[in-house]
C-alpha cells in the first residue's frame, strides 16, 4: 500500500466471555498505514488474538467524535452519521496519535482497548 504514513497502534484485550476482565491485559502493537481501512484492522486484531470465527459483527468506537464503525452489509444502520462503514472509513478519518478507541469483536464476548499511540 503506497503512501499515508505509519502509526503503531497498541491494542490491549480488555476480557470477556468466560474469562472475565484479564489483568494484566494481554496486548499486541500493530503498524498500521493511515490508508488501511478499519476492516482492515479488525482482521489483524482478530489475527493476532487467534479470532477465528468471523462470523461475529464487530464494533468500533471513537468517543472522541462520537462515531462507531462497523460493516454496514451485515448491519441494520439507524442513524449513518453516526455510524460509519468500517469497509470504507480510512484509520486517517476517524484518528490521530494519541486517541483511544474500542473495538468490539462480539458483543456479547470480547472486548478490546486499543489506543493510537504515536504517528511514524
Amino acid at each position: 500500500m503506497a503512501g499515508g504514513q505509519w502509526w503503531s497502534v497498541r491494542v490491549e484485550l480488555l476480557g470477556g466471555g468466560m474469562a472475565g476482565e484479564l489483568w494484566p491485559r494481554p496486548g499486541r502493537i500493530f503498524a498500521v498505514s493511515t490508508r488501511h481501512t478499519l476492516h482492515a484492522l479488525a482482521e489483524a486484531i482478530d489475527d493476532a488474538f487467534a479470532r477465528w470465527d468471523r462470523s461475529h459483527l464487530h464494533e468500533f468506537t471513537f468517543p472522541a467524535i462520537g462515531k462507531r464503525a462497523t460493516e454496514h452489509r451485515y448491519a441494520d444502520i439507524d442513524n449513518p452519521a453516526v455510524e460509519l462503514d468500517a469497509d470504507h472509513v480510512r484509520i486517517a478519518d476517524v484518528l490521530e496519535p494519541g486517541t483511544e478507541f474500542e473495538y468490539v469483536f462480539d458483543h456479547g464476548d470480547v472486548r478490546h482497548e486499543a489506543l493510537l499511540d504515536r504517528g511514524g
